[in-house]
């Protein structure tokens, strides 16, 4: 579905770059901060850091594997649709970024040792 999207937004002439991890991850986050935001007014400190250790990864801007604006923001659109489809794997995805992050040092005190 996801690569769909993407198709449709560059066009059906032009192929769609491949998805990295970075870009879904940071997907993954901003839908999340979304979320907290809506549901409880507030955003837990971690998910800024989580947020901009992902963002730090995501590829240059013009790299044939990164993604516009546009593409990111449609991304990032299509989380809830991706989690009504399939929640269970949805869930997996969205809990292995958070941890591959934390994992990595990226919310201070947080993560190994």
């Amino acid at each position: 579905m996801i690569l769909a999207l993407l198709i449709a937004l560059v066009g059906h002439d032009a192929p769609a770059p491949p998805l990295v991890r970075a870009e879904l991850c940071s997907a993954h986050i901003e839908a999340f901060i979304v979320e907290q935001a809506e549901a409880t007014g507030m955003v837990a400190g971690p998910s800024w850091f989580i947020r901009s250790w992902w963002s730090a990864r995501l590829p240059e801007d013009g790299a044939p594997e990164a993604l516009s604006d546009e593409q990111r923001t449609a991304l990032i659109a299509a989380m809830p649709d991706r989690k009504a489809a399939d929640p269970e794997a949805f869930g997996a995805e969205r809990e292995a970024c958070l941890d591959e992050a934390i994992d990595a040092g990226a919310v201070p005190g947080m993560g190994p040792g």
